[in-house]
């Protein structure tokens, strides 16, 4: 095998590579911004319901405004790769 062919394999597989990790990584940043707004306000909600005496309305209230978040997170994110 010539080193051109083999030059051009070795680039062909670090490539591949590249790719790979540039596409685990914009699944992870995806994943974040889908997941991350709810999981977080929806314990807030639980913690702010306890102290306040509103069970479940701050709990139920949380869960849309996270999923709001999260609709918007991924549209900017979205509007970004275009």
């Amino acid at each position: 095998m010539s080193s051109e062919n083999r030059n051009l394999q070795e680039r062909s597989v670090s490539e591949k590579r590249a790719m790979s990790w540039s596409l685990i990584a914009s699944m992870a940043d995806t994943t974040w911004r889908m997941f991350v707004p709810s999981a977080v306000l929806v314990p807030l909600g639980l913690v702010a319901d306890f102290k306040f005496h509103t069970a479940p309305w701050l709990t139920l209230l949380m869960l849309p405004v996270g999923l709001g978040l999260s609709v918007l997170l991924v549209k900017r994110l979205l509007e970004q790769t275009k």
